[in-house]
């Protein structure tokens, strides 16, 4: 008897996708933030 309440994610012809596009741009937006911060903070102060 098939299971009514569980449904396939995809298509049968379809690839899963590995990288959804939310995951993505998170990870993109957390590496941008962690460069400039540390960049920030390595930078040398500008005595006179």
């Amino acid at each position: 008897m098939p299971d009514v309440l569980s449904k396939p994610d995809t298509e049968p012809g379809e690839d899963p996708a590995r990288f959804p596009r939310r995951r993505v741009v998170r990870w993109l937006a957390i590496l941008t933030v962690g460069t400039l911060v540390m960049l920030a903070c390595l930078q040398e102060p500008l005595y006179p």
